[in-house]
Formats: C-alpha cells, sequence, structure tokens
C-alpha cells in the first residue's frame, strides 16, 4: 500500500449504497468538501435528510453498468456481491479511484481509521487484514491524542510562521526544529501544559536567532 492524503474539495465521489455503512462514508466525504451522489432504492434516515437538505444529490434505484464513469471517486457499500464485482471492474478499467467495504481484494484503494483532533490527523491501516485491529488502536489513540494536541498544533504553526520571519534558510529552520522540540517542551504538552511550552520553544527560537545573527557572512573567512 501507498499512503496518500487525497484532497476531495469539490470533487464528484460516488457512494452505492444507502444504509448504515454508506452513510458512514458519505460524512466522511463531505466533511472534506466532496461533492456526493448516492446511488440506492433507499436512504437511511439521517441519509435522507441530507438529500432533503441538498448536500448531496440521491438517485433512488440500483447501479447501472456506466453509473461509475462520471466520478472521481467511489465507495461502494452495497450488500450485493455482483454489483461490487460489476463495479470494482469497470472502476478499474477507467482508471478510477475505489473502495469495496469489507472487500480489499475488489478496491484499488482502503480506508484507514482516524484519529482527527482539528487540523490533527492520525490514520492506522492493517492493508485490510485485521479492521478490527484497526478499530482498537482507533480508540487508544483517541484516548491519549485528545483536545490538547490541537491546541498545541496550533502554536507549533504560530511558531513556524515567526521562524519563517526570523531565520534565513530552510536549513536554519531544519536545524532549529530538530534541536528545539524536544522531549522535555512535549513533556509540558502531556500534562496539558501548552502556554509553558510555548514560552519555552519561542524562548529557543529567540535564542536561535540572536545565535544566527552573530554569525558571520559565509565568505568571512575567505571560503
Amino acid at each position: 500500500m501507498y499512503p496518500v492524503n487525497l484532497v476531495l474539495t469539490g470533487q464528484p465521489c460516488l457512494v452505492l449504497g444507502g444504509g448504515s455503512v454508506a452513510e458512514r462514508k458519505v460524512r466522511r466525504l463531505l466533511d472534506e468538501g466532496a461533492i456526493v451522489t448516492v446511488i440506492a432504492p433507499s436512504l437511511t434516515p439521517p441519509l435522507q435528510a441530507l438529500a432533503e437538505s441538498h448536500q448531496l444529490s440521491w438517485e433512488a434505484r440500483t447501479y447501472q453498468p456506466g453509473d461509475e464513469a462520471a466520478f472521481f471517486l467511489i465507495i461502494c457499500a452495497t450488500d450485493d456481491e455482483t454489483v461490487s464485482q460489476t463495479v470494482s471492474a469497470a472502476a478499474k478499467t477507467q482508471g478510477k479511484l475505489l473502495n469495496v467495504c469489507d472487500v480489499p481484494d475488489l478496491c484499488n484503494f482502503t480506508l484507514p481509521s482516524i484519529v482527527r483532533q482539528g487540523d490533527l490527523q492520525l490514520t492506522i491501516s492493517t492493508n485490510g487484514k485485521a479492521p478490527a485491529f484497526s478499530r482498537w488502536l482507533r480508540k487508544r489513540l483517541e484516548q491519549h491524542f485528545d483536545e490538547r494536541y490541537s491546541q498545541w498544533l496550533t502554536e507549533l504553526a504560530a511558531i513556524r510562521r515567526q521562524g519563517q520571519a526570523l531565520l534565513p534558510s530552510s536549513r536554519d529552520r531544519q536545524a532549529f526544529w530538530r534541536q528545539s522540540l524536544t522531549d522535555d517542551i512535549m513533556a509540558l504538552v502531556e500534562n496539558n501544559e501548552i502556554d509553558a511550552a510555548s514560552a519555552l520553544l519561542r524562548k529557543r527560537l529567540a535564542a536561535w536567532e540572536r545565535k544566527d545573527r552573530q554569525l558571520p557572512p559565509p565568505n568571512a573567512f575567505g571560503v
């Protein structure tokens, strides 16, 4: 498996099926800004509500060959094995991205379990071999990586912007982060002392910037 993060904003995506599994897949696609079409004879009440509020398009019928042609990504969440196999063959022939729920052999991509805190996203994959283990790991990680880490990521983004302004080169910035984002700072984050962790990292950035200004220019020693 080659892991990637897809940008689905504005991309047309198709979900086949209208049950509880399809509902979960639709919600994730909508969260990522996809334009979602669902083809299914019936929908769960939450999917029906999304269709009525025009958050997705619904075609109240079964799959027909060729339905996949207009879409960037297809998720097949139906119990009909014949449909799953037909869609799989057609999508792969057309170079489409396809996931058939719980049948990894018919897919050309699988969906990892996700732990999300704001902009922080952790993904877990077993290459389709043990979904139950993925769920167990996700629950464990959710217990540890709580809102502290979302807050810390916001602080890091602000300090990173400051570092880009203060440190002259990407080499300097990379060296700063390698040497400054250390276990003692992360221990403060673990203890939910976000302000203290941020203050310490900013102090190190200021010291690094002073040190950088004191270095001689590249040719000062005739090299």
